[in-house]
């Protein structure tokens, strides 16, 4: 009986290790992201004939500095922003989640680890994909007559980072999902065991029954003779 109840202590303690975790990354993965699409300093162009200085992101907040400005928009920057806003949506979504599931202000249903890390995974999904079509769109200006030089800035690497701890973060509900399940056959089990036990118990006496019958049928013949 001691040892199923060292198992759920340290079950216990896990599980609020994990939950103490998970919302902190995506907090901090949600602010990054909002960052990221506020600046436009994701990449810093240079005309090699003028000799200008652009930035490019995928919305224009040029503040006082020149933004490249594609016309028409690309196929890249438009879902490339549809990603983005998904992934700031997301972020918001899944961090007001986990917050809630620890700090228990939402009741937790069966399987609220899976659909925060099914969230968690899509957040960090949309973030590369912004990421990746940005830089598709970078390529294919490199593709033109005279292209500008360019070099990656501070954003690239912080969203970068955002998509890994929204990835890293879904790994761990992922992970408390298992756990909750092996909690949850534990019981079971246990209760199988118990079963058998108290089977194997009643098969004994009744055993003890038949033996001591069979004796006392033997004396009586004895007793005859």
């Amino acid at each position: 009986m001691g040892r199923p109840v060292m198992l759920t202590l340290e079950d216990d303690d896990m599980k609020g290790y994990t939950w103490a975790i998970a919302p902190a990354l995506t907090a901090l993965g949600y602010l990054l992201i909002v960052l990221v699409a506020i600046f436009p300093f994701w990449v810093r162009l240079v005309n090699e004939e003028s000799r200008e200085v652009f930035f490019s992101g995928l919305f224009e907040n040029c503040f006082h500095i020149k933004c490249w400005k594609p016309r028409p928009l690309s196929i890249y920057i438009i879902l490339g922003r549809v990603f983005l806003l998904s992934a700031v949506v997301l972020s918001f979504l899944t961090t007001l989640m986990m917050v809630s599931f620890a700090s228990q202000l939402f009741p937790r249903t069966r399987k609220h680890n899976f659909v925060s890390a099914f969230i968690s995974f899509l957040t960090g999904a949309c973030a590369f994909l912004a990421l990746l079509l940005h830089a598709l769109e970078i390529q294919s200006l490199r593709m033109k007559p005279s292209p500008p030089q360019f070099s990656v800035q501070w954003p690239y690497y912080i969203l970068g980072l955002g998509t890994l701890l929204f990835i890293v973060a879904g790994t761990i509900c992922l992970f408390q999902e298992t756990a909750c399940f092996r909690c949850r056959l534990l019981p079971i089990s246990h209760k199988i065991e118990a079963t058998q036990e108290i089977s194997d118990l009643d098969n004994l006496e009744s055993l003890e029954e038949l033996s001591s019958i069979q004796k006392e049928t033997l004396l009586k013949e004895e007793t005859i003779i």
